[in-house]
């Protein structure tokens, strides 16, 4: 489905027309009068379709199409020409452009313009998301996966997600906790209510209490009216409670209570307020044990975890790594206007060695510096920081003597990564594909 167009035309008034029209259409329209102003928009907005005159005062229509197309290969361009300019957008549909509307055109060739792209995109996605599936790659949003177990992990997610239960997202910071709360929250039947976060680390406590639970006017110092908190906020829909650990006993209390009544009391009121709002939580440490140590009370630890969903680190996840760094290079690339082709496998193996403390957050960091810097053609070695570049698996610190198993994975894993299929590496390694088929099954490098 469509959501925002961009217009790029020079005549005001007809651009003026298709946005009173576009909007209408409940359509977000953002217009631009030259060449290089719809290319700075392009750039900012990233719109769901492109309308673009081909006849500018400062750059060529199909110069600018070859720009957009080469900034986002995928992108959804119209021409808008006159009916003199007809053998020019035949060219820009050659060239890649979606379709053309011939001055004068009526709102109705608009109308079906706007509907023949939200099919078309509609069938674009419904397409790669089937070529994953065949690829084995499950991707909801921004969330990609082949790892067997994240993707079991993600099937009992979206189970859970259709109930009003409690979940508790766990695992080390930077694995996606916050990113699968979000999706759990759009395929649940609060989805079209708010998803409110509140981070848990980011205040002191008095702060914290009064960002969950509202405080009535005079309540503390600087509290000259009444305010709402995050809970109110988030009625008919979803709070997500960020590091959920670091809370204090005493905000612990509160939010037991409100788990157990779904009502609680504003900062220094005395008038109960009843919320019906779901309650998702996440944290990097371990529960349990601040459980068993009296940091963390055991009855909001039960109330809190009905589903614990446990993020894997990326280093559990090799063979995600190529698939998430693709994903987020293109992504990185188009952002900065960068034609880059793929990754060098000389630095997808840096990147496969790496142990990411940072996990994917700090994957996707090393990719945006790679976009930035990288000078066109494919991400190399020298395109990443030096920590990744010097980075020895083997002498690091406490690393333990790699079994003959781990070094037969990790010849196997270097053998798939320099070939181009399954059979060419079979031949490299001296055995049948059946038998490196089963291999790479267990060694988790499907």
């Amino acid at each position: 489905m469509l959501r925002t167009v961009l217009i790029i035309d020079d005549d005001r008034h007809i651009a003026t027309t298709l946005q009173y029209h576009l909007e209408g259409l409940g359509l977000a329209v953002v217009t631009a009068h030259a060449g290089e102003a719809g290319l700075a928009a392009f750039a900012e907005q990233r719109p769901d379709l492109v309308l673009l005159d081909l006849r500018l005062p400062d750059l060529d229509g199909l110069t600018i199409l070859e720009r957009i197309l080469a900034a986002d290969p995928g992108a959804t361009v119209a021409v808008v020409t006159a009916h003199a300019t007809v053998d020019t957008a035949v060219a820009a549909m050659k060239k890649g452009a979606f379709d053309y509307l011939q001055k004068p055109f009526g709102t109705a060739d608009v109308t079906r313009l706007v509907e023949m792209a939200s099919r078309v995109r509609s069938l674009e996605t419904e397409v790669r998301t089937l070529r994953r599936e065949l690829a084995g790659v499950a991707q909801q949003g921004e969330f990609l996966t082949r790892n067997a177990a994240v993707r079991e992990l993600l099937a009992t997610a979206r189970q859970a997600a259709e109930s009003d239960a409690s979940l508790l997202f766990t695992g080390e910071s930077g694995t996606g906790k916050g990113l699968l709360a979000r999706l759990s929250h759009s395929w649940s039947h609060r989805s079209q209510g708010p998803f409110v976060t509140v981070d848990c680390t980011a205040l002191q406590e008095t702060l914290l209490e009064s960002d969950l639970f509202g405080h009535v006017k005079g309540a503390f110092t600087g509290a000259v009216r009444d305010k709402q908190g995050k809970l109110e906020l988030a009625e008919a829909g979803t709070v997500f409670l960020d590091e959920v650990a670091e809370t204090s006993p005493a905000i612990q209390a509160k939010l037991l209570r409100f788990l157990q009544s779904r009502e609680f009391e504003p900062v220094g009121g005395t008038r109960v307020r009843r919320v019906d709002a779901r309650v998702m939580a996440a944290t990097n440490r371990d529960l349990e044990a601040m459980v068993r140590e009296g940091g963390f009370r055991q009855d909001l630890y039960f109330r809190l975890n009905v589903v614990e969903l446990r993020l894997p680190p990326l280093r559990d996840r090799l063979d995600d790594i190529p698939l998430l760094a693709e994903h987020g290079l293109a992504r990185f690339a188009a952002a900065y206007g960068k034609d880059l082709a793929g990754i060098a496998p000389e630095a997808l193996d840096l990147l496969r060695r790496y142990p990411w403390p940072g996990n994917i957050r700090e994957l996707m960091n090393v990719l945006e510096r790679g976009a930035v810097l990288a000078k066109g053609g494919a991400l190399t070695p020298a395109d990443l920081p030096a920590a990744l570049r010097d980075y020895d698996h083997r002498s690091a610190p406490g690393a333990p003597l790699p079994t003959l198993e781990d070094l037969e994975r990790e010849h196997v894993r270097l053998v798939l990564a320099r070939t181009s299929s399954l059979e060419e590496a079979a031949r490299t390694l001296g055995i049948d594909p059946a038998t490196l088929y089963r291999k790479r099954k267990r060694f988790g490098l499907a």
